[in-house]
């Protein structure tokens, strides 16, 4: 899923919110196709698309084309995983962060404007295509949409994302072809989600405007919603400043409608999430029946003003497309939101049992798609497109306990050799190779400081003694919004059955912001340590998004590093017997051997060679498997890998 950005930061505890921002989208089954990202398109009138009414969008539906043509975007981001009990599944969001999740070049303290979203264009001079009758301001046009600011509700530690300040404002306008302008119909000012609950309960905010003026009538009316922004006022912008997250949902825009009318649509209101109990994702090798959950927690809204009946049920489909399982939860009645304030209650559609294990065949990744589906008992749903919702469940080579959007932001504490750590269960002993993190974009790159990656034993569910510490040290590295940057370890580590922990250790006093997923929660598994003592997170709910990857096919991935140090090697022959040959692969390297060192280490993480660099090395008494050559530039201290194969 754009999948959460951060920029509003401070630090409690070493709990840091950053306001970053990303989704993990959903989408349709056939195909299983999965999307997320911020995209600006620029677009000639021309090659806008042209609707009749009604104009109706959730943002519930995501596929290729996720909007269908209905809007123009700039930098506005469409997820499901930031709002507050949203209307249906999905939301578009507009915050202080462009397209690329970076805060805009133009941000001040005083304002600026940030993302806009603009409709298609919208024929309201005829009713159809096929029988066109004249629209006019007496035919009850309505625009009808649902607004929340960000931050969440309550205390402090239970934010989500960051809310606008009061300076803040989200715009309505609309576009008049005569004059060929954009007016202002409607706008607000910053506010809490505080202030909206206090009202009536309700977590958003509707909005309903009558078009009315004679100039919007023609074949090219448009509405858009533009956010305007701004700094907080903050002598340190290097780490502060104000996301300014406004979530709109549910835009809804006909003829013939009433004010408080409602819509009749039973709905999902939630992404669907994984069946294990407590990985989004794992590797298929650690993977027992004990990870297996017992229940889900299923989001289903009835947003008409009468009761309903409706029918639940969802399928796990493997990679190939074949049904595995399918769980049916029958007939149930739900009750209006409007009235009740509660979602759909009863344990067969809110909490269906988890009926199944999975099996695989093979040792190669694989995953499953969970595809979940709800529909009225009885009559018809005015809006399918929130009916459906689609868990891929991935086994891969990596523990993952976050759902790939980071809503807030972790800090470690600053101060000089302070660990924040993550802990994880390994099955059967296995091969850490590398670890893959998630670091929130700052303002003017603040958070790129120096840290280093460690992984420690367990006592009492404990971090406990060091079996791994960086010997370099590492620096955050932004690779776009909710992209996970991968950093290898020195060497491969072989990690015993039982509890792990990975830590990130700061190298000086500086602050560090790795992103933080609220939608699920491991801080039971989250410590902190910056007095030579262990603190469990007791506080905020939510996953840091650190993953461990295992196995040797992240040792595929190390040539990478090479390139960036723009020199690698070759080593023949491979398998090898008795002897290899190095062959440098780029000729400046070739009078300066004597800059090298080269080592060759084996699984066990155990150092088996260490001498100057030659071209051709002995190894005939190395042992049939796989080892890592390294050879490392004694000047930079950059290093390059390759994997060497004994077999004899």
């Amino acid at each position: 899923m754009k999948n959460f950005y951060f920029k509003h930061i401070f630090v409690l505890f070493v709990f840091c919110f950053a306001t970053y921002f990303s989704a993990f989208s959903q989408f349709k089954i056939t195909p299983y196709s999965f999307n997320s990202s911020k995209e600006n398109t620029k677009k000639s009138n021309k090659d806008i698309k042209t609707t009749f009414l009604p104009f109706i969008d959730d943002f519930s539906s995501y596929k290729e084309n996720y909007n269908n043509g209905l809007w123009e975007n700039k930098g506005a981001l469409f997820n499901t995983n930031y709002p507050i009990m949203p209307p249906s599944v999905g939301v578009i969001t507009l915050d202080a962060l462009d397209e690329d999740g970076i805060l805009y070049p133009l941000a001040n303290t005083t304002g600026f404007a940030c993302d806009t979203i603009s409709s298609c264009f919208i024929r309201l001079d005829s009713s159809s295509k096929e029988n066109a009758v004249l629209l006019q301001p007496k035919d009850s046009i309505y625009l009808s949409f649902f607004v929340q600011p960000s931050g969440g509700m309550g205390n402090l530690w239970e934010t989500i994302g960051s809310a606008p300040s009061k300076k803040d404002s989200l715009v309505l306008q609309f576009y008049s072809l005569g004059d060929n302008s954009w007016n202002t119909v409607w706008k607000t000012e910053g506010l809490l989600l505080d202030s909206i609950y206090s009202k009536d309960s309700n977590y958003w905010l509707k909005v309903v405007i009558p078009i009315t003026e004679d100039k919007y009538f023609n074949n090219s009316f448009r509405f858009r919603f533009v956010n305007f922004a701004s700094l907080d006022n903050n002598p340190s912008y290097s780490y502060v400043s104000n996301c300014d997250q406004w979530h709109i949902d549910y835009v809804f825009l006909d003829k013939a409608r009433k004010f408080n009318e409602s819509i009749r649509d039973i709905a999902f209101v939630f992404p669907a999430y994984s069946l294990l109990k407590q990985y989004q994702a794992m590797p298929k090798r650690q993977f027992t029946l004990n990870d297996m959950g017992d229940s889900l927690n299923i989001g289903i809204i009835n947003l008409s003003d009468e009761a309903l009946n409706s029918i639940y049920k969802y399928v796990v489909f493997d990679e190939n497309g074949s049904e595995v399982i399918s769980y049916d939860g029958g007939f149930e009645n739900i009750y209006p939101y409007s009235t009740t304030k509660l979602l759909q209650t009863n344990s067969n559609h809110a909490h269906p049992k988890i009926n199944f294990s999975y099996s695989f065949n093979g040792d190669n990744w694989t995953y499953f798609d969970i595809v979940h589906f709800i529909k009225p008992g009885v009559g018809e749903d005015e809006n399918t497109k929130n009916d459906t919702i689609v868990f891929r469940q991935i086994f891969e080579n990596y523990f993952a306990y976050d759902d790939n959007s980071a809503e807030n932001g972790f800090g470690i504490e600053p101060i000089k050799n302070s660990n924040l750590a993550l802990g994880f269960t390994l099955n059967e002993e296995d091969t850490l190779t590398a670890v893959d993190i998630y670091f929130n974009s700052t303002y003017q790159n603040a958070n790129e400081k120096p840290f280093y990656i460690c992984v420690w034993d367990s006592e009492n569910g404990m971090p406990n003694d060091s079996i791994y510490h960086s010997y370099e040290y590492f620096t955050p590295s932004f690779d776009g919004l909710n992209r996970f940057h991968r950093y290898y370890l020195e060497h491969p580590l072989l990690i015993p059955k039982g509890d792990f922990f990975i830590s990130l250790q700061t190298k000086y006093a500086d602050y560090l912001n790795v992103g933080f997923d609220r939608n699920t929660n491991s801080s039971y598994r989250t410590f902190g340590n910056w007095t030579n003592a262990w603190q469990r997170n007791n506080l905020f709910e939510g996953s840091l998004m650190i993953r461990p990857y295992f196995g040797y096919k992240a040792i595929i991935g190390l040539e990478n590093i090479a390139q960036r140090e723009n020199f690698s090697f070759s080593l023949y022959p491979n398998p090898a017997k008795t002897k290899i040959n190095i062959s440098l692969n780029d000729n400046k390297w070739t009078n300066s051997f004597s800059s090298f060192q080269i080592r060759i280490i084996d699984m066990l993480s155990k150092e088996r060679l260490n001498k100057k660099f030659t071209t051709s090395i002995d190894v005939s008494f190395l042992e049939n498997g796989i080892y890592i050559v390294e050879i490392i530039n004694k000047k930079t201290k950059h290093k390059i890998r390759e994997k060497l194969i004994i077999r004899r």
